[in-house]
């Protein structure tokens, strides 16, 4: 196994719970050395004027509070850096806006115990992580026209309660033989549940049933797609 790459990293979060958890999440590994802290954007700013850091942890709510998008300032200011942010609602706005500074990692303060590392591991190699919530904003994005995005992961689609069951179960890999056993109805009847969804929801092949039940929230992103890290 190849050596942990060694970072420096700047730790920017302004609640101090979270603050603690990602530091401690972050002392559990040796390569890693937290150098410096900061509550305020301001204070994370004079800090960069005179230091380097290989990896900052920013809290984006920090950034929401200013009248300025001063994420892509403060990234332009430390190129060499890598960015992971901590968000606490997430908004396709301002995710957009981060990926576009150059953000590589995006995560859920309250994932931040389980999956800091995760996201600081990839930040650090170059690459994009998304989490949970954070994940399904992407992918709507990308995989629905921006005029039908509210639409489809906001109104009613009138499918029933087994309906979506079978949706979920057909999206983690199941036949209509599995799905039948798993329900206890006949074959028969999940084929005939099946097309149903894919009439009422206009889908016609298991890829738009994935895209349908990732954006509805039926299943989490970890489950299509390993790790919750989307490509390049």
């Amino acid at each position: 196994m190849l050596p942990m790459k060694k970072l420096q990293i700047l730790l920017v979060e302004g609640d101090l719970s979270t603050r603690n958890v990602a530091r401690t999440q972050i002392k559990k590994h040796a390569a890693w050395t937290v150098s410096a802290e900061a509550e305020t954007l301001a204070a994370a700013q004079e800090l960069i004027r005179f230091r380097k850091f290989d990896l900052i942890v920013l809290d984006r709510s920090l950034a929401a509070e200013a009248r300025i998008p001063v994420v892509p300032r403060i990234i332009a200011t430390t190129p060499r850096a890598r960015f992971v942010m901590l968000i606490s609602n997430p908004s396709e706005q301002a995710v957009r806006e981060d990926l576009r500074a150059g953000a590589l990692g995006f995560l859920l303060k309250s994932e931040c115990r389980n999956r800091l590392a995760d996201a600081i591991k990839h930040a650090a190699s170059g690459r994009r992580f998304f989490s949970g919530q954070i994940s399904r904003i992407i992918l709507r994005r990308f995989l629905y026209p921006t005029s039908n995005v509210e639409k489809i992961a906001g109104v009613s689609d009138g499918l029933t309660p087994r309906e979506l069951e079978i949706v979920r179960l057909i999206t983690l890999g199941n036949g209509n033989k599995q799905v039948a056993a798993q329900l206890g109805i006949a074959v028969r009847t999940a084929e005939t549940h099946r097309a149903n969804v894919m009439r009422k929801l206009n889908l016609h092949n298991l890829a738009e049933i994935m895209h349908y039940a990732i954006v509805r929230g039926l299943i989490e992103i970890d489950a299509a797609s390993p790790r919750g890290v989307m490509p390049h």
